[in-house]
């Protein structure tokens, strides 16, 4: 899948695993993301679906380590919550792009805005 190259090489030192997920597509996972000094941890891997329509369709959402907490002790905020991903607990983050264009948008642009979006709250 060339959105998983892609990943792979937008994400360079960090280890991408992805497997069929039995549905046309691949979950994801990127290892050791940098989330900022505001969260404990500050290191957290991220995981996503791509799904069988990609790149028609959005990649959305996005999970971080369970426990993921905000450095100074406030809440998360809006956009964060607890789910089970995967087969295990997870922060779930939804950002969903509303005007996801196939032509244009990537996987890999998509976690790199979902990170940016992470490291600005």
């Amino acid at each position: 899948m060339c959105a998983i190259k892609e990943i792979c090489e937008s994400f360079v030192g960090h280890i991408v695993d992805a497997a069929d997920d039995g549905q046309g597509g691949a979950r994801v996972v990127v290892q050791q993301l940098d989330l900022s000094e505001k969260y404990k941890p500050r290191y957290s891997w991220v995981g996503f679906v791509i799904g069988f329509a990609y790149p028609a369709s959005d990649v959305y959402p996005h999970y971080l380590v369970p426990e993921l907490a905000r450095a100074d002790g406030t809440g998360l905020g809006a956009g964060f919550g607890t789910v089970n991903w995967n087969g295990q607990q997870a922060t779930q983050v939804s950002r969903r792009s509303y005007h996801w264009n196939a032509e244009v948008d990537t996987a890999a642009q998509k976690l790199q805005k979902v990170l940016a979006w992470i490291r600005s709250r």
